[in-house]
């Protein structure tokens, strides 16, 4: 197994649709990343409310993709668990996702990624790789 870890600025909501939190929202997302020997990037993604918990949080499914230079790239997908009419989860929150793929230095890759918030708004994206 191999790990790594990956740093995102805070990131910038590109759209929310109405925001009125029903089913089908939907927030589309994009940060700066870096990561260990000049590793840099951009992680774009969106996540679609799909499953509200009573009052309390909704599950949106998301999809991201670790865009790295030239052709490599990590995509993720999974099931985060956000506080009702929040568009961020809370700091040190923890949401695990399974890699799904990747390009270039990164094909044919698989594994699970750990991903908590900061409390300055960035994000702390934990790999294991398979």
């Amino acid at each position: 197994m191999r790990t790594l870890v990956i740093h995102q600025a805070q990131a910038n909501v590109v759209h929310v649709t109405d925001g009125d939190e029903v089913h089908g929202d939907v927030m589309t997302y994009e940060g700066d990343i870096s990561g260990p020997d000049g590793l840099e990037g951009v992680i774009v993604g969106i996540n679609n409310s799909a499953r509200r918990h009573g009052e309390t949080h909704w599950d949106r499914v998301g999809m991201a993709t670790f865009s790295f230079a030239g052709d490599d790239s990590i995509c993720v997908s999974g099931v985060l668990r956000y506080e009702s009419n929040q568009q961020y989860s809370h700091a040190g929150s923890r949401h695990v996702s399974a890699v799904v793929g990747g390009t270039g230095q990164f094909i044919g890759v698989r594994g699970e990624l750990a991903s908590v918030r900061n409390d300055d708004g960035s994000f702390t994206h934990t790999f294991t790789l398979l």
